[in-house]
């Protein structure tokens, strides 16, 4: 049973993660342990249902015999999640990476099969109609040597070809038995309402039942509005990875989507369309983003910046007056509650007589009315003379001590 091609079917989210692909942009790699980790941790966050929301991909098998080993070790040791091999439209590769996942729990494979004139032509030196039929073909093929492991296919360049010829094409492919077609946006450069009328001619010219999958790049930051639209539309498979890492040029963040479909589902319908309390069978532990975010980035070398959303290094911290009055009033929930990440106060040029009060507090200090003034005032001056804003605690404790000794 192909627990994946399930949670589809019954509008059920399923995230293909692609943090572990070959890390073309941002040139990054991860080796197997590091992929096992991060694999393993993902699958944590849906609870024991892992295998119903998560396709991991391994790894891409025609990069070399290193990475093929790589992804052998992770089907030997991730059981809580399903593990993808990706390969080119090869009959050796389709078999070779079939044959890297016998040891997999959950395995399946996804071949790559061009759709536009133009990638048709580079690929494979064929034309669109002679490339329609070698994908049949090779569908077959792959469906015979699998032996019941799920097969999927990966259009390149979907977006850049005829939306009704793709829609019967995957309605073949799914009449084969090929789990589910993905649509690739290869150049990063469909914008939303392009994306909105192409799945929809897709989707008329296509039977229902056919599962699909999309793979938007970020190159114009329209990943996360095409990939929400997609899911509008009954698209329930999208391709992201942690922190916006993969192939190329990065997909959507693989903790944004998680966090927007998970964190208050009840209101989906009037936010989306889509029936929220469905999408996932169990709640994901959404304090666990944080902890996986900081993982990826330790591993890859990528640091977090201050204004990543969901797991940056200012989420839930505060250094002026009227958010420090209000949190909730300035951020979209209440980071700590929905994620685990405590308040955290700094004392910048912005500070305001709350802040310096909550600090010196907490570091011991009950500074008067005038003396709070007088540390504002000194604050302020220095961080404008020497540029920078942030004032670590070992200064402060300076400020504190010059001020209560005078």
């Amino acid at each position: 049973m192909d627990r994946i091609a399930q949670s589809l079917d019954n509008k059920r989210i399923v995230f293909w993660e692609e943090v572990a692909r070959d890390g073309a942009q941002a040139k990054t790699i991860l080796n197997a342990k590091q992929r096992i980790e991060i694999a393993k941790a993902h699958g944590k966050v849906f609870n024991e249902n892992g295998p119903d929301h998560l396709v991991f991909a391994a790894g891409f098998y025609s990069i070399g015999k290193e990475e093929v080993d790589v992804i052998k070790e992770l089907a030997d040791n991730v059981d809580n999640c399903y593990l993808a091999v990706n390969c080119r439209s090869s009959k050796s590769e389709i078999t070779d990476s079939i044959n890297s996942l016998q040891k997999a729990k959950y395995g399946r494979v996804a071949f790559v099969s061009p759709f536009s004139e133009r990638l048709c032509d580079i690929m494979l030196h064929k034309s669109l109609a002679e490339t329609k039929e070698a994908t049949l073909s090779m569908a077959k093929f792959a469906l015979d040597k699998a032996a019941g492991m799920p097969i999927d296919i990966q259009l390149a360049a979907a977006f850049d070809g005829n939306p009704a010829l793709l829609g019967e094409l995957a309605s073949e492919l799914h009449e084969l038995g090929i789990a589910t077609v993905g649509m690739g946006d290869t150049q990063g450069k469909i914008y939303p309402y392009e994306t909105a009328e192409f799945l929809r001619i897709v989707k008329q010219n296509s039977s229902p039942d056919v599962r699909y999958s999309v793979h938007f790049h970020n190159d114009l930051c329209f990943a996360l509005t095409n990939n929400l639209e997609a899911i509008r539309q009954g698209i329930f498979l999208p391709s992201t990875s942690w922190l916006g890492l993969a192939e190329r040029n990065g997909l959507l963040r693989t903790e944004v989507l998680t966090l927007l479909l998970a964190h208050e589902p009840e209101l989906l319908k009037k936010r989306l369309g889509i029936d929220g309390e469905k999408l996932f069978l169990s709640p994901p532990n959404l304090k666990l983003l944080p902890e996986i975010a900081r993982k990826v980035s330790e591993l890859t070398g990528i640091s977090l910046k201050v204004t990543d959303p969901i797991i940056g290094t200012g989420v839930n911290t505060i250094s002026t007056g009227t958010p420090f009055v209000d949190t909730l009033s300035f951020q979209p929930f209440d980071p700590m509650e929905v994620l685990g990440i405590p308040k955290k106060v700094f004392v910048t040029q912005l500070a305001s007589a709350r802040v310096i009060k909550e600090v010196s507090s907490e570091m011991g200090f009950q500074l008067s009315e005038n003396q709070i003034n007088e540390v504002m005032k000194i604050v302020k001056e220095k961080a404008y003379k020497i540029g920078r804003s942030i004032f670590p605690e070992n200064e402060l404790r300076e400020i504190f001590n010059k001020i209560v000794d005078i």
